[in-house]
């Protein structure tokens, strides 16, 4: 939540904490993906991103945001973007060493 990091200088920058166990994912995206307009200017917003997420939350990452881009281009039906459409999914696998996929 804030400013892109690097964006100014000088920016005091809220701290957050998070507590994650095995299996867990996180997903971040930049403001492009709800964003995103059909040719009738309307977003895709972040209600449809999160039905997109949940339709998959059970997947791996890569998966997961294939189903998001996929839930994307199904509504905005080939319209001009003005925006980048960046997300990023990564899971948490448990600590180095106690499992061999762990990341």
């Amino acid at each position: 939540h804030g400013l892109v990091l690097g964006a100014m200088s000088g920016v005091k920058y809220k701290e957050y904490e998070l507590n994650l166990g095995p299996g867990d994912k996180i997903f971040v995206y930049t403001d492009g993906v709800p964003e995103a307009i059909d040719n009738d200017k309307n977003q895709y917003g972040t209600d449809r991103m999160i039905d997109a997420l949940n339709t998959a939350r059970d997947e791996d990452p890569q998966k997961i945001l294939e189903v998001v881009r996929a839930s994307i281009d199904e509504f905005i039906q080939g319209a001009e973007q003005f925006d980048d459409l960046t997300m990023m999914c990564i899971q948490y696998n448990g600590p180095a060493g106690k499992d061999e996929d762990a990341c």
